[in-house]
């Protein structure tokens, strides 16, 4: 562990309480890249959380998804009975639990972020996301009731196949959490990031969406939901660009690398332009299957041919189980 004033975070002692995830979300890199979900034990957490206590009193527990530890329960119990004030990173919906909801207000947490994602049902079955609008209603009604007060929702635009339609829905179901949490005493805010396909995701070979697209779509959503009282947070489209480039790039983008002088826009546009590339080129061209891929060198353990058929499954709006509890071999990881 690292122990340093000059971060974010600071003042929080984090603890790794699980890697992996076998939710299956097809756009999230950590998702694939770290299969199997494992877990530590609890023995090792506490171990682990006194140790952290000497040098303050905020633990942060971290994870793909915190809630999915076996014994979550019975870890925040512990710890809180250690007065640790708790952190966690953002919650998943589905599950949520109450003892660690309610062991999270305790120690005097006023925010909590859920990822719905996306803001139609179509959608999240495109994205295999494994959740419904009544398990969001239902988690954001229990976090409410917890008397937390702040709940942040977490989406994405620019995913696959993603229309107007989409954005209409995301309007709705933030307008029916907001009439629902204000009603409990508490407040819902937004945070919205343009969607970039990852490297070794089922995503990999498809475009961003346009920039004018992005742009156009997260103003609509300030202009819709600002005016209902919703705050609204959104990631900057040009950034995301550099980001989509930077994921899906290859060998040549070495070179525009070491030209950068400092961390602007201004500077990666120059330094791609020295090298003789173009952004575009890299972000909105979409990848033929049968093309060697750039990233092919790094092996992570699941067949391309998985990642294949999770693709065509996403045109299909088809959804995939939760990885099982025990081996399985569809992916190739186990």
């Amino acid at each position: 562990a690292i122990l340093t004033p000059d971060t974010d975070l600071s003042d929080m002692y984090i603890i790794e309480i699980a890697r992996g995830c076998g939710w299956g979300c097809r756009f999230c890199l950590a998702g694939y890249c770290s299969r199997p979900f494992r877990h530590r034990s609890l023995q090792y957490l506490t171990t682990q959380a006194k140790n952290g206590l000497e040098y303050g009193k905020r633990i942060g527990l971290l994870a793909a998804a915190v809630s999915d530890h076996p014994e979550i329960d019975e870890l925040v119990t512990k710890l809180r009975k250690m007065d640790a004030e708790l952190s966690v990173s953002s919650l998943r919906i589905k599950p949520l639990s109450k003892i660690l909801l309610q062991e999270l207000q305790k120690s005097g947490t006023q925010t909590i972020t859920l990822a719905p994602e996306a803001g139609s049902e179509r959608l999240r079955q495109t994205i295999n996301k494994g959740i419904n609008e009544d398990e969001i209603i239902t988690a954001i009604n229990q976090v409410a009731k917890q008397g937390l007060k702040q709940i942040k929702l977490y989406f994405m635009i620019g995913l696959p196949t993603e229309t107007d339609e989409d954005i209409d829905e995301m309007i709705r179901l933030t307008s029916n959490a907001k009439d629902r949490v204000e009603r409990l005493g508490g407040r819902i805010a937004l945070t919205i990031a343009p969607f970039v396909p990852k490297a070794n995701t089922a995503f990999q070979w498809l475009t961003m969406a346009r920039e004018d697209t992005i742009n156009s779509r997260m103003k609509r959503l300030k202009n819709e939901l600002t005016k209902k009282g919703i705050e609204v947070r959104t990631d900057s489209a040009s950034w995301s660009i550099v980001q989509g480039t930077l994921a899906k790039g290859d060998a040549k983008l070495g070179k525009t690398l070491t030209r950068l002088s400092k961390n602007s826009l201004a500077a990666w546009r120059r330094a791609l332009e020295e090298c003789d590339l173009n952004a575009e080129s890299y972000v909105y061209r979409e990848l033929p299957r049968n093309e060697q891929l750039p990233w092919s060198v790094i092996d992570c353990g699941i067949k391309i041919s998985y990642f294949h058929e999770e693709l065509i499954k996403a045109s299909q709006n088809t959804t995939t189980p939760p990885c099982p509890l025990e081996e399985c071999h569809k992916c190739g990881v186990c």
